[in-house]
């Protein structure tokens, strides 16, 4: 999917928060797209539930690596239905 590609260049140039939003809006417009099995449901449980905010504040509030974010996408790109 290009979406998951362009969520994964983000986090890679360390803006990991817009990464998961962008995924975190493409789970949310296909919830249909994952496969059926409880660890997909509950990445994208977590992933669907982060807060909306910007690369800035992220940092402050809601610190997430930019590895774990990348290790995050790679499970929704991997729970993806082909």
């Amino acid at each position: 999917m290009e979406e998951i590609e362009v969520a994964l260049n983000l986090a890679k140039m360390g803006k990991p928060l817009t990464a998961i939003n962008f995924v975190k809006q493409f789970l949310k417009n296909n919830p249909e797209i994952l496969i059926n099995s409880e660890e997909c449901k509950s990445i994208a449980h977590i992933v669907t539930h982060f807060p909306s905010l910007n690369d800035e504040s992220w940092r402050y509030f809601v610190h997430i690596e930019k590895e774990d974010a990348i290790m995050m996408i790679e499970k929704i790109k991997e729970c993806i239905r082909t």
